[in-house]
């Protein structure tokens, strides 16, 4: 069994996150789930008053069926229960004894009666320096308790997973509690794509989610893995695993013959299944470029990024080709493994579960 000091780390993750509210576009039932080792499904919430790890109603049907169904596929596929919430509320439980002791107590009974094999906490993000001391109490009993809750059940000791920015300090140089990370989570998912969006970058399209940058290299994820991996120290094991985001982003080009990463735009383009903020899922952007017959680059070696364009519309995108070249350097920097979000948004073959599955 293991120690409060000893995580349990997998030897690789390939990870996918699955929401509820898209059970219409990928029925639960239909998720594929031998292409991945850990499935992760959101979204619990925190009650603003109680500090409790609560099931929205509407969707407390699909999470908690989650695991059974998504182990008859697979049976060896773990499954993460992930917490999501406003970051003012995260403070406050840190913060105060008792609001902690309820947090934890209630997510690992959520994780439990769901047969869950761990939790995500998605604490987006710590915003002082106080809130991240604040954080690595919050890990420290929280690891502590699940070592316990393990022992009191006999059963496996659930898996404890945060979700942090690309880099391991935000503004001011407020960095993350590493020691704490090291010692008391399996892994960090890394958010390492949404670098630029129509909102962020009105006026120029972007590489979204671009794994080099040579414009800024602070906004890459190989940038965010090297630097996680470099505030860590020297570990037994690997934790960093990296996002590779299943959605793409659509602009509006100031200029139709202008189409290069970077081109003039005037905020987001608007269109058949593009969202108002721009969002577009990969099964779309495949639409897209069917019915407009648009252009393509699969895979701009300088980002690393796909993006298509008809017209005044441009869109930043994965492909199967750039998700095998990220797998490919990822691995060789030693990262632990990645996770897709949202698996809802591939397309009816899997295409970019399957490349990612098959180069990792």
């Amino acid at each position: 069994m293991a120690t409060p000091e000893a995580p349990i780390v997998p030897n690789v993750v390939k990870g996918g996150y699955w929401l509820a509210s898209t059970n219409g576009v990928l029925p639960l039932a239909n998720i594929d789930a031998t292409l991945f080792t850990h499935l992760f499904v959101g979204y619990a919430s925190v009650d603003s008053t109680t500090y409790e790890v609560t099931i929205d109603p509407s969707q407390d049907t699909l999470i908690n069926e989650f695991s059974s169904t998504v182990k008859m596929r697979n049976q060896d596929v773990k499954t993460l229960l992930s917490i999501q919430g406003d970051s003012a509320v995260f403070a406050k439980i840190a913060k105060e004894p008792t609001n902690r002791d309820v947090f934890i107590k209630s997510s690992i009974k959520v994780a439990r009666d769901g047969k869950f094999d761990g939790l995500d906490l998605q604490w987006l993000y710590p915003s002082s320096a106080e809130e991240m001391k604040d954080f690595e109490t919050l890990l420290n009993l929280w690891r502590k308790a699940v070592a316990e809750d393990a022992t009191n059940l006999s059963l496996p000791e659930l898996l404890l997973v945060a979700t942090v920015s690309n880099v391991p300090y935000l503004i001011h140089n407020i960095q993350y509690p590493v020691q704490a990370i090291k010692q008391k989570l399996s892994w960090v998912n890394v958010i390492s794509y949404d670098f630029y969006t129509p909102s962020s970058s009105n006026d120029a399209t972007g590489p979204s989610s671009a794994f080099h940058n040579p414009r800024d290299n602070s906004l890459s994820a190989q940038f965010g893995i090297q630097s996680w991996i470099q505030a860590l120290g020297k570990l037994p094991h690997k934790q960093i695993v990296f996002g590779i985001p299943f959605h793409g982003w659509a602009w509006k080009l100031a200029n139709s013959h202008q189409h290069r990463v970077f081109s003039k735009a005037d905020g987001v383009a608007q269109g058949d299944n593009i969202l108002p903020n721009g969002q577009i899922y990969y099964s779309n952007v495949i639409q897209f470029i069917d019915d407009n017959q648009a252009e393509v680059e699969s895979s701009d070696k300088s980002f690393l990024i796909a993006y298509t364009y008809s017209g005044t519309t441009w869109i930043t995108y994965e492909s199967e080709y750039t998700i095998a070249n990220k797998i490919s350097l990822a691995k060789s920097i030693d990262a632990l493994g990645y996770f897709a979000t949202n698996i809802a948004a591939d397309d009816a073959v899997n295409t970019l579960a399957n490349a990612a599955k098959s180069n990792w």
